[in-house]
């Protein structure tokens, strides 16, 4: 199936502390279900993510334009266009993406769809168990914080 720019819809957040983040969604419109790959613009300032892992889902990004910085586990990495970054699953390296530079920057992200996934947020002491269309999120403990399903945020 051939998609074409033109055709994509771009969701565009924007946040207190996070700033803007504009996301178009390439796979679903090409009814693509085993892995998510989206096109991701993030203005200057803006921040893609908390830190975190996933213990079933693969990752992957592509810098299309601009400048990135990639934070993961003690360091900070700056990526141009051209460079990629990998996250294997159950490799416990809590990575996020933030534009700290004065021009948008745009990156190819892809991860695997796993229907059974645990992401442990390391900033915020969280873990998400998704099972199929449910979701927990859960403190370090294993205590219950919140529950939902798809389709629901589980940030409050």
């Amino acid at each position: 199936m051939i998609i074409r720019k033109q055709d994509l819809h771009t969701e565009r957040r924007t946040s207190d502390g996070w700033g803007t983040v504009e996301t178009q969604r390439v796979g679903d419109p090409g009814g693509i279900t085993q892995f998510g790959a989206s096109v991701q613009t993030l203005m200057p300032d803006a921040r893609a993510s908390l830190r975190h892992w996933h213990e079933a889902t693969d990752e992957m990004l592509y810098v299309l334009s601009g400048e990135l910085t990639v934070i993961e586990g003690d360091g900070e990495h700056v990526l141009r266009e051209g460079d990629a970054a990998c996250w294997a699953a159950g490799v416990a390296l809590a990575h996020t993406v933030c534009n700290r530079s004065n021009a948008p920057c745009s990156y190819f992200v892809v991860g695997t769809r796993a229907t059974r996934d645990v992401t442990h947020y390391e900033e915020i002491g969280e873990v998400m168990h998704v099972e199929g269309e449910r979701w927990r999120m859960t403190d370090r403990a294993g205590t219950l914080l919140r529950a939902g399903d798809a389709g629901t945020s589980p940030w409050r």
